[in-house]
Order: structure tokens, then sequence, then C-alpha cells
């Protein structure tokens, strides 16, 4: 932290603040010290004042999450999932957004880019923050009554330079006090439950308003900050009220004017007029379109600023969408150069070395089709063992060849799901150049492909940069988005950064179009519920011959494992909870889906040795009579281990490598998974905690053992699927797989109302 200034005026007089109505209550220490500190940096350096009320701002925020129950805490509790939280953006008062982002944005440019910072910035980030804690104020105190900010308050002496960015790049990064937000909660309930409903009764701080001054000028100035962050200059590839010359007897004036490096127009952005209405900006804008592409033989880009955001205009089918910040100009430039090489009348060009299969190559071919006529968001229906890797990187390669686009991100919901799709695609896009976030990030910028978790690329927006300080990656930098696996928590995990990339968006879900919750996963595609962009049903892959069918044995003992809730029976809530099971160990808290009993007998010693002497009578056998390979789905690494240790000592003769737990943490995860999967191995039992229930392709696989309850639909569809991969000659030559054996001691299917 910066060093704290003496709390005095220009004539060295204890001197007032404008922030002494936070003294009122001793919550707000952490809050009101920051703000009183801005303000006395005022005097001293406007980038510490700024740094410091962007700070301020984030501490206001995480106190309203963790103090009032009536606020939605997101499951991640990053900064920027706070500030758009739906139930916080609500209640804001009218102008607000613009003050509180303006404020965010400014210390971001600030912290990354060094910029100074003159006098009006500054005080306007000051003005924000008055009005901004003010409204906290007016939230949670009784009979709260704001004062106007008193400019005359402030002292004096202030310089713009930025004369240490690293101290304050520092400053800007450093964590929290206090830790995650959602224990604290849970610990003052009370307290929380009492201020949600103060605040109610306050109205929300409905008597604080924004002033109509500060939020105009803040408008005016919010486009600058922004621009900034993106990589633009102001007077070198940006300009405000540029004039167009040569378009006739008049000069027309645009709004905003973006050019490359030779200041050629790449986008114009209609201000003025769009304050009236977007029908009246968008005409204002496609005239000054009209005239440049008249004047430079290029039609530039069209984009719309207005109440508070950005729109772009795709003229290619007319629609105007929201976009969530400025373009840079790579982004820009790099659309412009594939728009000018899309061939519309061109044919995707299917490499059958990526997708051998004839239903593959169709999905490809839907793919392709939909984006070709203007299809944003696009969902494939597959079930597991089909080529999910295989139809993605063929819808990229051929998407690529077309040029319809130039760089895409794949999101997968774990860290090891990234790190297998990243090493698949190395094999089969060999020329694409492709960065793992969650690895070597030396070559990101220049990256085809981009593989993360939602987590990480957030993460990654908002700490990324350039040479020079501005955001790496803008809501322009991928063209096209993949997730991994969709199911309905991807409005948690992924819905931020779906929201801020102005890209493609292609899912796959391993779900029929009719499973149970698949309806919201279509509406968050715009998609009439079971009607994919493509499917191909289980029924039609078992009767093609690519995947194997199974046999079940329900072994669950009577009474403590049947299901009291069953999955279609379930909230809406209840089934985001449950699905959250698919991206996160452990994050099935819910005491709907916690039953002691089940619990104590999954783990009992006595329980353990009957379902591994029950697998050696009745699982499936290699054609020498040894038991074939057989995954068992543990719930944690405790009783993985215990497994483990409780066949080696019932069954010496085994040897010491034919079963082992398998967990994240196992050293050698990697050469024990390729270990399991070669017949020659002598490991035949996985013990699986949470390692190869999705992902991973073991075609040897002939016993699954379900030796864990498991709640989210989609998690229990793959690690059903680690069988049904189809292998030739397991038992010999011309003996191909045909089956395998499922045994279910938790009543899975039963939860799931799956028949066999």
């Amino acid at each position: 932290m910066l060093a704290q200034q003496p709390d005095q005026g220009k004539n060295g007089e204890d001197m007032a603040s404008n922030f002494d109505f936070l003294m009122a209550r001793k919550d707000y220490k952490a809050i009101a010290k920051t703000a009183m500190e801005a303000e006395r940096r005022f005097g001293t350096s406007y980038p510490e004042c700024v740094i410091l009320s962007e700070r301020a701002v984030k501490l206001a925020v995480r106190w309203m999450f963790t103090h009032d129950a009536g606020l939605a805490l997101p499951y991640r509790e990053a900064i920027a999932r706070l500030i758009h939280e739906p139930t916080l953006k609500k209640l804001r008062p009218a102008g607000m957004n613009y003050l509180v982002h303006y404020i965010l944005h400014l210390g971001n440019v600030v912290a990354y880019r060094g910029m100074d910072v003159s006098r009006e910035e500054a005080l306007l980030a000051l003005r924000g923050l008055h009005a901004a804690l003010s409204w906290l104020a007016a939230c949670y105190e009784e009979g709260f009554s704001p004062t106007p900010f008193d400019e005359g308050l402030l002292p004096t002496g202030g310089k713009e330079c930025n004369a240490n960015p690293l101290k304050l790049l520092e400053l800007y990064k450093e964590p929290f006090e206090g830790g995650a937000l959602l224990p604290r909660r849970k610990k003052n309930r009370e307290a929380s439950e009492k201020f949600a409903a103060l605040r109610e009764k306050n109205r929300n701080g409905s008597v604080v308003k924004v002033p109509a001054d500060l939020f105009a000028e803040t408008r005016g100035r919010y486009i600058l900050v922004d621009s900034a962050q993106a990589g633009w200059t102001l007077g070198e590839d940006f300009f405000m009220n540029a004039q167009i010359e040569g378009a006739g007897k008049k000069t027309p004036t645009v709004d905003l004017l973006f050019t490359d490096a030779e200041k050629k127009p790449l986008a114009v952005m209609a201000v003025k007029a769009a304050e009236h209405s977007a029908e009246d900006g968008v005409a204002q804008a496609k005239e000054w379109a009209t005239l440049m592409e008249q004047k430079y033989g290029e039609r530039p880009y069209i984009f719309l600023l207005r109440e508070g955001g950005y729109c772009y205009l795709d003229e290619a089918s007319g629609t105007l969408r929201p976009i969530h910040g400025c373009f840079s100009r790579a982004g820009l430039e790099r659309r412009l150069h594939f728009r000018r090489l899309y061939d519309p009348d061109g044919h995707p060009d299917l490499a059958e070395d990526i997708v051998n299969r004839p239903y593959q190559q169709e999905a490809v071919w839907r793919i392709c089709e939909d984006v070709h006529h203007g299809v944003r968001r696009l969902l494939v229906s597959t079930p597991p063992g089909t080529g999910k890797t295989r139809m993605a990187a063929g819808a990229i390669e051929a998407l690529l060849h077309q040029k319809a686009v130039g760089k895409v991100l794949y999101l997968a919901d774990r860290e090891e799901l990234v790190h297998q799709a990243y090493e698949k695609f190395r094999m089969l896009l060999p020329d694409a150049k492709l960065v793992d976030l969650l690895g070597d990030v030396r070559e990101e910028a220049q990256a085809d492909i981009v593989f993360a978790t939602a987590t990480i690329m957030m993460d990654a927006v908002n700490e990324s940069r350039t040479e020079t300080g501005a955001r790496l990656y803008d809501p322009a930098h991928f063209d096209l988005v993949i997730i991994d696996e969709s199911h309905p928590s991807i409005y948690d995990d992924h819905l931020v950064i779906l929201n801020y990339f102005d890209a493609i968006l292609l899912g796959f879900s391993s779900l029929p179009p009719t499973a149970p919750g698949e309806a919201e996963v279509y509406s968050f595609y715009g998609l009439t519920p079971g009607k994919p962009t493509f499917a191909y049903s289980l029924t039609e892959a078992l009767r093609d011959g690519w995947l194997v069918d199974f046999t079940l044995r329900d072994e669950a003992p009577e009474g403590i494992m049947e299901p009291h809730l069953r999955y279609a029976d379930l909230t809406e809530e209840q089934r985001t909870i449950a699905e959250m099971e698919y991206s996160d160990t452990g994050a099935i808290v819910s005491k709907d889906f916690d039953v002691p009993a089940v619990n104590n007998w999954l783990f009992s010693e006595e329980t353990i040795q009957a379902m591994l002497e029950n697998l050696l009578q009745h699982g499936l056998k290699t054609p020498d009579g040894t038991l074939g390979k057989t995954i068992i789905f543990a719930k944690n690494s405790l009783q993985a281990k215990a497994i483990a240790f409780i066949f080696q000592r019932l069954h010496p003769e085994y040897g010491a490598d034919f079963i082992r737990a398998l967990d994240a943490r196992t050293p050698d995860l990697a050469a024990a998974v390729q270990a399991f999967s070669l017949s020659d191995e002598q490991l035949t039992i996985a013990v699986s905690v949470d390692v190869l229930d999705t992902g991973f392709d073991i075609p040897s696989v002939v016993n699954l053992v379900f030796f864990r309850k498991v709640h989210s639909l989609s998690k229990f569809s793959q690690m059903l699927g680690r069988g049904m991969r189809f292998c030739a000659d397991l038992n010999g030559e011309g003996k191909d797989k045909e089956r395998f054996l499922v045994m279910d001691y938790c009543k899975n299917f039963a939860f799931f109302d799956m028949k066999k």
C-alpha cells in the first residue's frame, strides 16, 4: 500500500473530507480509509488518486456482497463478476454504471499503460467515487442525507505525471484482505439479512441521484478511457469530431473515427444521433460509412454508443448487437482482412484425416452452412465417444480455410480437459499456432487457437497486455468461441466471458436434445428446444457400430440408496448446482444431495471388500480369463486409496501394479493413464477421482463401477461414455469389443430415470 499522507490541507491545517460521512459506521473503515487517501493524493499525484479511487470502488462492492444477503453471490468471486452481477446492477441508480465503470477502466489504464492523468480526469474519478459511496451509505444507513461534493475541500498541487508506474501496478494488483466472501457472509448470516432488509426499507438508496452534469461529463470521457484500454491513441489512430474532407459542398463531422496507421478509416461510431434513438444513430453512421467508402474504396465498420453501452451494426444481417467495449485496432484490421478474403460461394474444405466418419463430416457441413448464413450460436448434440474433438477441429479447419474466422477460443470446464484438448489439437491441426493458457503463454498474442477454462480466460482478459500495455483480449480478439461441453451451469461459469467476446459461439452437448434441463441450454443458444444445429443420437451410433452397448448390474442395497430426489424433479437452481459437479470436484454443497448414511456405507471396509470380490467374480474378462480393463469411480481420494489398499491386501497375487488410485495430485498421472490405456500393461483397475471420468479415450475399458453418487447428468453421460468406445480385435483377431459391463452401487440410473 502507498504510504499514507498527513491529514492536512494546503495551508497545513487539519481538513474536512468529502468522505467524512463514511465514518458513521466502523464497518466502512477500509473503504473510508482508502477513499480519504485517494482524496489526499489529489494534492500530490493524480495517477495515485485514480488508483486509490478504483480500489475504494472494489472495496465497496466486496463489502456489499459480504454484508447483504439480498445480493446473489456469484460462484466465482472475481471483481468483474461482482460488478456485473444482475441483482446488484438493477439496484444502482440511473447513470451509476457509467461512474463505476469509468473509475474501474481509468484505474486499469493507469496501472497497465502507465498513462499520465489530468486534473480533470482525477477530479471526475473522485466525484464518481463520492456518488457511489453516498449511494452505499444511503442503502444501509437510517435517515441518510447525501451532501454535494465540495471541490473546495480538495488539496492542491497534484501532478499529472505517472512517476512510478510499477508501484501503481503493484498497488492495483494488491490482494484484498479477508479472503473469500461466501464464508464471511455465512458467518454473519443474521446481520447480512438485516442489512438486506434495511436496504429495502431505504428503497435501495433511492435518495441518492447521479448529478446530471457528472453523468454527462463521465459519459463524454468514458469513451476516451475505454479506447485507451483497447490500445487506441487520441490524435494518432482515434479522432473525435473528425471531418470527412472531399465529401461535396458540406464537410460532415464524424463523432468518433478509428483508423489504421495510414489514417485510413476502419470504423465510425455515432454518439450524438444515437442519443435520440438507435435508428437515428444507424442512419447517421451509415451516411458517414458510405462517404468514406466512396473516398477510400472500402467501407468502415459501424458502431453506436448509447445508453451506457456500445452496439455493433452487422450490415450483412442488418442486426444491431450489443458489444462489451471498444474493439482494438488489431481486431478491426483482422476482421477487415478476412472480410476481403471471404468467399461467400466457397464450399467448406472437409479434412477427411480429421473428420473421418460420415456423421462428423455432416456436422461440419451444417456448422459451416449456418455460419455462412449469419447464424452466430450453434449447438451440436452427440453422445460421448463420437469424436467431439474431431468435429470441433474439423469445423475450425474448414472455417479458417474459408476465411470465415481468424482466431478461436476453446473453453473447457476443467484444467485436465483443457490440456487434453490442446494435445489432441496439436496432432489434428499441426500447422495451427496453439496456446494453452494453463501452460506456456509466451506466444498467446500470435495464437490461432487459445485453450482455457472460463476462469483462466477471465483472468487473462483482466491481466494480459500487449507490449504497449493495452488489453490483449479486447471483445474482437476471437471470431469463434467453442464450448467443450454445454450444460446448465455454463450460465455461471461462462456467461461473463461469452457476453464479453463478440464471437460466433459453437457448443457441444453429450446429452440427447430431450434430456431434462436441455431446454435451458437451447434457450441459451437461441435455439428451439430439441432442435440443435446437428444431432447424432446414441441409437444411431450403436446402430452404425461406432459405439458399443452395455449390460447393467444394479448392486445398490435396498433403502439407503433410493434417491429422495430425481434429476427430472430438480428445480432450475438445484439443477445448476448439480451440474457444477461437472466443472468442480466437491462443488455439491446443497443439503439436497448429502445423505450421511450413503457416505457411511460407501466408506465401509466391508462394503468395499464385497464390491471388489463381486467385480472379480462378475466383471468381464480377457480371453485368458483375467479381469478386463476396469474403472472404479470413487467419491474422493480417501475412498480411492482405501479401495486400492484393501484390494492389494486381499489379493497380493495380482501384484502391486494391478490397481491404482488416481486423482489430480497423482505425481505420475500422465504415465499411469498411459499404462492403463495399454493392453499389455499390468495396470488393470484404475480407481478414478475425477480423472478418467471425462475426456480420456481408452477403448479397451470393459468394466465401469459406479461406487459414488453422481448428480450432474452431463458428467454421468461422460462417465458412462468411458466404456462405449468401440475397440477392434480386443479379444483377438476379428473379435471386436461388443459390450461392456456397468455396476451401479448408488442408484445413479434411478436418479436420472435411465432404463436399461
